[in-house]
């Protein structure tokens, strides 16, 4: 199905499995710009064909349309440390994409607004290929101050301020304390917040959000 955002315009498309059964209409979170937009639920003329999504749309059961619940995205090469941020995330009721490639996320975060963003420096390969960071880096601050990015290195000490503000992420995360992911993204997520909060409700009291 098609929508469209009245508060930013965004052009969306919500699978036809996240559509409400026997209802006339629904409200979904927009997220560009988190505003609620009303959907009229039609009914197809009989006879008509039924209408894919787009190649670039998430695919089925991997929605951005979650109802009171954060995005977070997991960029991490390696299966088991992927798994076990990804149950981390969840447990902190989070819905997880985990893009297949560095041009995935990309195409992900110029669509969505995460809360929450892990990759580990050498995404892709290596730290130079890394296209995720290449796109953070240089992304203005009224998108990035909504992403809580958490790196993960090799070489890195865990919550290391210095190393994050070097870095131009939030937080940084040693490999080895991976085991400890539920922990230390809690910790991490819940400081950032507690920063940002005054800022964002002077926007919000300003109107320039």
């Amino acid at each position: 199905m098609d929508i469209s955002c009245n508060s930013c315009s965004a052009k969306l498309v919500l699978p036809d499995v996240q559509v409400p059964k026997g209802v006339d209409s629904f409200k979904v979170k927009c997220p560009k710009c988190q505003g609620a937009i009303q959907v009229q639920v039609g009914k197809p003329a009989e006879g008509a064909p039924a209408q894919s999504a787009p190649k670039s749309y998430v695919p089925a059961g991997d929605t951005d349309f979650v109802e009171g619940r954060k995005l977070a995205m997991v960029c991490l090469d390696a299966v088991a440390s992927r798994a076990a941020v990804q149950a981390a995330l969840e447990t902190m009721g989070c819905t997880v994409h985990v893009p297949a490639s560095g041009e995935e996320a990309v195409l992900r975060l110029r669509r969505n607004r995460y809360e929450l963003l892990i990759v580990h420096e050498a995404y892709g390969g290596a730290p130079d290929q890394n296209l995720v960071l290449k796109t953070l880096q240089p992304m203005g601050m009224a998108l990035r101050r909504h992403i809580c990015v958490g790196l993960v290195g090799k070489e890195v000490l865990t919550l290391d301020h210095m190393t994050a503000f070097a870095k131009s992420v939030n937080f940084v995360v040693a490999e080895k304390d991976l085991d400890k992911a539920g922990v230390i993204i809690r910790q991490a997520a819940a400081d950032n917040d507690q920063f940002y909060r005054g800022f964002r409700e002077a926007l919000k009291e300003a109107g320039r959000v």
